[in-house]
């Protein structure tokens, strides 16, 4: 039988969780879990040749707090391992921006990992999330109605996260602290039920594994199959897209699924989580309609027109204007307007760039309102692509949407303007 070492090894090779020259921030509570992760680390970490660092959060919530901070540091010294500390006011920060006390001290803790992270140039931070704390994820996630790629919560990898415990249950991790005389705290809250975790790990899980005492082994296999279809899934979502500025422009796609699940799941990853059910059902069905927007949080949500769309924070009227003396490049949005060769050549004149304008029309009298209509362009792009206006005030040149060939020149002292969209992306 494999010694949990041997697994640990084996469960890093078999996902590709560490590499050569990996430089991996290890947070560390002090409590069983994160102690014998940071202890395997350093085992392995010569036979792996990787580097390792320690970060520990003092969360405000308990007095012991502050002396399993210094236990960590103790630790983290004896084992030749750099230690980062902080220290943060969870109650306070979760009253003030109404949260429970577990997700205050989660995007706390989270915010420090990634600023150390950031500090000294490591490219994954490793967590301690055992295979107990994943079937606690499930229930949790399954109370509240998550959606089936979102029930399992953790994965081995995710981003630069890494979790290499997700698979040992924690009465493992516990016999190998024990027999290899790892030194522990105990975290006395995790007794308490009145946080939804600990009332699922002491008072549902029971008696799951009343009916099946292999419940941890039973949701690994569950969770495995899940992550398999999500792999599957996620290489379906050939998305065409363009990020700028927080925004994502895409290419809805045909498949009304595909379209949902891809939402879904750059929410999750821009903004942390998912939109409500309620939210993506909505978006289905205004499939249907040329242009609409749904809102998920405040002003963050989907537009969507003409076949496109935007993910982000709503695109408000920009009200950007300038006369060009013809010579400089001119940022507008995600849009840049390029002065010189390879352009459309036109006469020499006093120019405006800027936005639209309600009441805008051409030379000929056609309202630009009109032509946006006619030509499908997306109520978002309106809003912000460059308008060439002429010193009369006619509209005479959109990119990709309107051209008035009066006002083009064949001499070589003309006016050469190009227009593109950052990243390449173009409607």
């Amino acid at each position: 039988m494999l010694t949990l070492l041997e697994k640990f090894i084996q469960k890093i090779e078999e996902y590709n969780l560490i590499e050569e020259n990996d430089r991996i921030l290890v947070a560390v509570s002090g409590g069983v879990d994160s102690s014998v992760l940071l202890n395997l680390l350093a085992k392995i970490r010569e036979y792996f040749k990787f580097s390792i660092f320690c970060a520990t959060v003092d969360h405000g919530i308990r007095k012991e707090s502050k002396e399993e901070v210094k236990f960590v540091y103790n630790m983290a010294q004896s084992l030749n391992v750099e230690c980062f500390i902080k220290e943060f006011d969870v109650p306070l920060y979760a009253k003030e921006n109404k949260l429970s006390i577990e997700e205050a001290a989660r995007k706390l803790r989270y915010k420090f990992l990634n600023e150390i992270a950031k500090k000294i140039n490591a490219n994954k931070v490793a967590t301690a999330h055992n295979l107990n704390d994943l079937a606690e994820t499930v229930l949790f996630r399954l109370a509240r109605g998550t959606g089936p790629f979102g029930i399992y919560g953790m994965k081995p990898r995710n981003g630069n996260i890494i979790r290499p415990l997700l698979f040992f249950e924690r009465k493992e991790i516990e016999q190998f602290a024990t027999e290899n005389k790892i030194p522990f705290v105990v975290d006395k809250t995790n007794f308490d039920t009145k946080y939804t975790r600990n009332f699922i790990r002491h008072k549902i899980i029971p008696i799951f594994k009343e009916i099946n005492p292999l419940f941890e082994q039973a949701v690994l296999r569950f969770v495995e199959n899940v992550w398999e279809l999500d792999s599957f899934v996620k290489d379906k979502l050939n998305v065409e897209t363009f990020e700028f500025e927080g925004r994502i422009f895409f290419k809805v796609p045909k498949d009304e699924y595909i379209l949902v699940e891809f939402i879904r799941r750059k929410t999750m990853e821009h903004f942390g989580r998912a939109p409500d059910k309620e939210k993506l059902d909505r978006l289905k069905k205004n499939l249907y309609k040329t242009s609409f927007k749904i809102s998920f949080w405040g002003d963050y949500g989907v537009e969507i027109s003409y076949g496109y769309g935007v993910l982000g924070k709503f695109i408000e009227h920009m009200n950007y204007e300038c006369s060009m003396d013809c010579q400089n490049n001119v940022n507008f949005g995600p849009f840049v307007v390029k002065f010189g060769n390879n352009g459309i050549i036109f006469k020499k004149m006093n120019l405006t760039i800027r936005n639209y304008r309600f009441g805008d029309k051409t030379k000929g009298g056609k309202k630009l309102k009109e032509i946006f209509v006619e030509k499908k362009v997306p109520s978002f792009i309106r809003r912000i692509i460059p308008i060439f206006v002429d010193e009369d005030g006619y509209v005479f040149y959109i990119p990709n949407v309107f051209l008035d060939r009066d006002y083009l020149s064949k001499e070589e002292n003309g006016i050469s303007i190009k227009v593109e969209m950052k990243g390449g992306f173009w409607f």
